[in-house]
């Protein structure tokens, strides 16, 4: 039984492999939570708390969701997310996205099949309201208030209701807006945080109040449209270049595989190392699809996230590997 042995060429080969896999798994170890800043977020409230935490809130406003299908996931808003880390980098923006900034959050959703009343709750890791909607049909009627009164409405709602100290907010008179309705009159309120603007975003707070009931809380940082139309135009073109590449990448593909076929007819081409280096990636990348398995199967699940963090770091370092 004849064996194959390895060329010094195929050693050498081999070898700067295993040094770019190390490499690999010591950059994945080292950069991992700047990378993936969610990995660092202090979970206080598991899924199931947040669903529990959603529902006191409703009950607390008289709200009925009995008979209410209900979904819930873990988000983010991203447009904010990428402000931050683009105009304070990475471990500034993630310092505040963990202390002031509710950027993660539990979207908790009630609803009724083919019905257009629906609740959406967001609840923060921390375990805060951190967002509040509730839809109504546009027809539906509701009462036509001035805009003191509905402005008393707001402010109730704002601080008793979503436990906000009016001292750490201003409100913002030209803000206020109201929308006529078939059968009601909606207004729009808004507060200003005090002391916490990144760059040229504030962070604000809007209260929706629909008729003579408050429908809606939105918790942003207003990112300015100057910026958001520079960002467009820069994924715009980020977009054409992957196509590009995209184009390329499966020339060099069926390139390669051309090279291969003509080289295997002409006797040229040892298969074993391939093989065996191809068993080792794909064995690789299979723990890799485990690992990704995991964290969204916690995402889902009844457990606590607090070893989200490990599981997606372990999932990093076996990337490390894989790449390599």
């Amino acid at each position: 039984m004849s064996s194959t042995k390895l060329t010094g060429s195929e050693k050498r080969a081999l070898l700067l492999w295993v040094l770019a896999g190390i490499a690999g798994v010591f950059f994945a170890h080292r950069y991992f939570f700047r990378a993936f800043p969610e990995a660092s977020v202090d979970f206080k409230v598991s899924r199931p708390e947040a669903m529990t935490r959603a529902k006191t809130f409703l009950s607390g406003l008289g709200e009925n969701v009995d008979g209410y299908r209900s979904s819930i996931e873990f988000s983010v808003e991203e447009l904010e997310k990428v402000y931050l880390e683009r105009e304070l980098g990475l471990q500034q923006a993630n310092q505040l996205a963990a202390s002031q900034i509710n950027l993660w959050y539990w979207n908790v959703r009630f609803y009724r099949v083919l019905e257009e009343e629906e609740y959406q709750i967001r609840v923060s890791p921390s375990g805060q309201i951190a967002g509040y909607t509730h839809k109504l049909p546009e027809a539906k009627a509701g009462a036509t208030l001035q805009q003191a009164s509905a402005q008393a409405l707001a402010e109730d709602f704002f601080t008793k209701k979503l436990g906000k100290d009016a001292n750490e907010w201003s409100f913002l008179p030209e803000e206020a807006n109201s929308q006529k309705k078939p059968n009601r009159l909606d207004w729009d309120f808004t507060w200003e945080k005090h002391g916490l603007k990144v760059k040229d975003a504030p962070y604000r707070e809007q209260i929706h109040i629909a008729g003579d009931k408050p429908t809606g809380a939105e918790e942003t940082l207003q990112v300015p449209e100057l910026w958001k139309r520079s960002y467009e135009r820069l994924r715009s073109g980020n977009n054409t270049l992957a196509l590009v590449f995209f184009v390329i990448y499966f020339a060099l593909i069926g390139l390669a595989v051309w090279y291969a076929i003509v080289f295997t007819k002409s006797g040229q081409t040892k298969w074993g190392l391939a093989i065996k280096l191809g068993a080792l990636a794909a064995g690789l990348l299979l723990l890799r699809a485990f690992g990704v398995k995991e964290i969204e199967s916690r995402r889902i699940s009844r457990l606590p996230l607090a070893a989200l963090p490990e599981i997606r770091l372990r999932t990093a370092v076996i990337n490390g590997f894989g790449a390599a």
